[in-house]
């Protein structure tokens, strides 16, 4: 999970009013709650229009390594493959 300090600064970066369409300053970003893995924020930009949302995020996940056998599996099996995606799906 990001840090507190990220979260606000990632908000800082994409948001803007959908009213009036100005930044958010840090001090107009709210978090109101976290459950599981929903944040949920509220903003209240410099003209006091006051936004509420949810956002989520997941931990990062370990990417398994790809090597050279892998590679000529694919290779091998995409060869092999006649273009017929309906019986690939119904094996």
């Amino acid at each position: 999970m990001p840090n507190l300090t990220e979260i606000i600064q990632q908000i800082q970066q994409d948001l803007s009013c959908p009213v009036c369409g100005k930044n958010y300053e840090t001090g107009e970003i709210r978090l109101r709650g976290l459950f599981d893995h929903t944040l949920i924020v509220q903003t209240i930009c410099g003209s006091n229009h006051m936004t509420l949302f949810m956002t989520s995020f997941k931990e990062p996940q370990k990417k398994e390594s790809v090597c050279a056998n892998d590679i000529i599996d694919l290779h091998r099996t995409l060869e092999r493959f006649d273009g017929d995606f309906a019986s690939l799906w119904t094996k």
